[in-house]
């Protein structure tokens, strides 16, 4: 079974599923090690660790990518990535979400926000439109596979 398939499972359950948020792999170990049953990675605990700083798309997808295949790799629970925006256009989800499954990624929060995002955290975000948002929900979808 697939961490996807095992997240799947997790979310037709009844209740509340809590995914701590890391953004190393010992965040990540931790997180498995006291029992919890899935993790996601925090954009903004990623870009203050790697680049010291706020979560306003700095990072790159490489940068991003790169830390969540090492989280990816350290644990045996699924894992949820913050892929930002996806990166660009629909063309880009589908890139991102492709390397994503590769790496064996449960499932992605793929924000609906203008670039240069902001932290959800933060105020003064700007939405894409809905009708963008969508194109990119079926780039995601597309690529997911099954």
């Amino acid at each position: 079974m697939t961490t996807g398939q095992k997240l799947r499972q997790m979310l037709e359950q009844p209740g509340i599923l809590v995914l701590p948020g890391v953004y190393d792999c010992i965040g990540a170990k931790i997180v498995e090690q006291i029992g919890f049953s899935a993790v996601f990675t925090s954009g903004f605990g990623i870009s203050g660790s790697t680049l010291g700083r706020p979560d306003y798309g700095f990072l790159t997808a490489t940068e991003m990518l790169y830390t969540v295949r090492r989280i990816t790799e350290s644990v045996n629970i699924p894992l949820v990535a913050d892929i930002d925006t996806g990166y660009g256009n629909p063309l880009n989800v589908i890139r991102t979400v492709t390397d994503i499954v590769d790496m064996g990624v449960a499932g992605i929060i793929l924000e609906d926000q203008e670039w240069p995002k902001k932290c959800g955290h933060f105020e003064g975000k700007r939405v894409i439109p809905m009708a963008e948002h969508i194109e990119k929900i079926k780039a995601a979808v597309h690529a997911r596979g099954n």
